[in-house]
C-alpha cells in the first residue's frame, strides 16, 4: 500500500518543500530590491508596490492561479495574517494562471471568502523572476523595497507564515534582512507522546480491518467508520520532530495537509483531526490518510497509512485499488486493537530545538492543594510518581544556556502518560 494516492502526493510534497527554497534562492533574488510594479485587481483597483510600502512595513506578494489546490489550502492561513497585519503589511495575490481573467479571480475571491487583493501576474513578472515553475510562491518584500523572504511551495501552518512575516516588523527592524528559511519557533511547548507513532480512527463504533494481498509487503489497516465524521486520533514519538511531522487526508481528488503539532488539542490532551467520510453518493468511498516526517522515505514503516470506509461493502473498493497496483489475491480479516501496557508514572521528557535531552530542568506537579516539584536527570527525563489525576504542570526553571517561555504551563490527563517538552537552546 506504499503507491497509493495520497502517498505519492507527499513524496511530491517533501521534495517541494525541501527544494523550493534552494530553488529560490539560487535565483538570486534575496536581498535585492524588487522592481516596482503597478496591477489592477479583480476589484477594479490599483495596487503599485511603492505606494503599499509608503505606509505599510512589508509588502506580502502570494503567486497563485485558480486551479491550483495546494494554492486553495493555503488562503485560509494568509487570509488570518492579512486580518491581524494589514495595518502593517499589505497583501496581494497574483495569479499566473492562463485562464484567471480578472473578473473569474473576483468570482473565486468572493467565494472563498478572501479579503486581501487579488489580481493577475501580467505586469508585475514577479513569478518570473523567481526562475521557478512550482507555485504557490510567497514574497516579503521589507520596508526598504526589497526581498527579504521567499517561499517557494504552499505554508502548511499559520504559526510558520506569521512567524516569517513578522521577522520584518517592528522598530528593530533597521536593515535589510535575508532569511532562507522560515525563522524557527522559539517557543515552549509540551505535547503528549508514546513508545509507537500511531494513527488510528477513534470513533464509538468502528471496526478494524487488516488486508492481505500478495506482493505486498506489509497489510492494508482499514477503519470501517459508519459515521458521517471520522475523529481520528495520532501518537508521535518522543524524538520525533513536530516541525516535519505533517498529516494527509485525500478523499476523492481532494487533499488536505496539516502540520501535526497544530492538531494537538490541550483539551483532550491528543492529536485529533476531524474528517468527512465518504458519502454513498460519491464515486469513490475510499479515504486514505497519512502520517509521516517529511525526511522518511515513503516507504519507511514509520510512514503510517490507513484507509476509512463508511461500509464493509467497500472493500471491493480497496482492493481493486490494490489490483491496479499489481497486487492480486487480497484477503481479510477483521481484528481487535491492540492494548498498550500503561504507564505507572507521569514522565516528561525534555529537549532543544535539535531534539536534544536536556538535564536539570525542574518542575511542580500541582492539584488544588499542593505542589511537588520534580527534576530532570542526566538524559532529561523528569518521572513524577504520585497517584492518578489531572496535574497542573508549572515550568520552574532551565539550566543556563536555555530560554522558556515565562510563566509556562500546562495540564496532564487524569491517567499516568508522556509527554515530551520543547525549550529552545540559545
Amino acid at each position: 500500500m506504499k503507491k497509493t494516492a495520497a502517498l505519492m502526493l507527499m513524496l511530491v510534497l517533501a521534495l517541494t518543500l525541501y527544494l523550493g527554497n534552494a530553488a529560490a534562492d539560487a535565483a538570486g533574488i534575496l536581498g535585492k530590491p524588487l522592481p516596482d510594479f503597478t496591477v489592477t485587481d479583480s476589484e477594479g483597483k490599483t495596487f503599485t508596490l511603492s505606494e503599499a510600502l509608503k505606509d505599510h512595513e512589508a509588502v506580502v506578494i502570494n503567486i497563485w492561479a485558480t486551479w491550483c489546490g495546494p494554492c486553495e489550502r493555503e488562503f485560509p492561513l494568509l487570509n488570518n495574517l492579512y486580518e491581524k497585519y494589514s495595518d502593517r503589511v499589505a497583501f496581494i495575490a497574483l495569479s499566473v494562471g492562463t485562464n484567471d481573467t480578472l473578473e473569474l479571480i473576483e468570482e473565486y475571491r468572493q467565494a472563498h471568502g478572501i479579503a486581501f487583493p487579488m489580481g493577475r501576474d501580467d505586469d508585475s513578472g514577479v513569478h518570473q523572476l523567481l526562475g521557478v515553475t512550482s507555485i504557490p510562491d510567497t514574497l516579503i518584500v521589507d520596508r526598504f523595497g526589497n526581498v527579504g523572504f521567499v517561499r517557494v511551495s504552499a505554508f502548511l501552518s499559520e504559526n510558520d507564515a506569521e512567524r516569517a512575516v513578522k521577522a520584518f516588523l517592528g522598530d528593530s527592524y533597521t536593515e535589510t534582512v535575508s532569511l532562507t528559511e522560515t525563522p524557527p519557533d522559539t517557543s515552549t511547548a509540551a505535547f503528549p507522546v508514546s513508545a509507537v507513532r500511531s494513527l488510528t480512527a477513534a470513533n464509538q463504533d468502528v471496526r478494524n480491518i487488516i488486508l492481505y494481498a500478495d506482493g505486498l509487503k506489509d497489510p492494508v489497516t482499514i477503519y470501517v467508520v459508519p459515521d458521517d465524521t471520522a475523529h481520528l486520533r495520532m501518537e508521535i514519538k518522543a524524538n520525533d520532530d513536530l516541525t516535519e511531522m505533517v498529516f494527509s487526508y485525500y478523499v476523492n481528488n481532494t487533499q488536505d495537509i496539516k502540520v501535526v503539532s497544530d492538531l494537538y488539542d490541550p483539551e483532550i490532551g491528543a492529536f485529533v483531526y476531524e474528517a468527512p467520510m465518504p458519502s454513498a453518493a460519491d464515486e469513490s468511498h475510499i479515504a486514505e490518510c497519512v502520517m509521516m516526517d517529511l525526511n522518511l522515505s515513503i516507504t519507511d514503516p514509520e510512514a503510517l497509512e490507513i484507509v476509512l470506509i463508511p461500509d464493509e461493502k467497500y472493500i471491493d473498493e480497496v482492493v481493486a485499488m490494490l489490483e491496479a497496483y499489481g497486487y492480486g489475491n487480497a484477503r481479510w480479516e477483521s481484528v481487535k486493537p491492540v492494548q498498550e501496557e500503561s504507564l505507572q508514572a507521569y514522565v516528561l521528557h525534555v529537549v532543544d530545538q535539535n531534539g536534544a535531552p536536556v538535564p536539570k530542568v525542574y518542575v511542580n506537579f500541582c492539584t488544588d492543594t499542593t505542589c511537588t516539584m520534580a527534576a530532570g536527570d542526566a538524559t532529561g527525563t523528569i518521572t513524577f510518581n504520585g497517584a492518578p489525576g489531572v496535574y497542573h504542570v508549572q515550568l520552574l526553571k532551565v539550566p543556563d544556556g536555555y530560554s522558556a517561555d515565562s510563566g509556562f504551563e500546562f495540564y496532564t490527563k487524569d491517567t499516568y502518560g508522556e509527554w515530551v517538552l520543547h525549550v529552545w537552546k540559545k
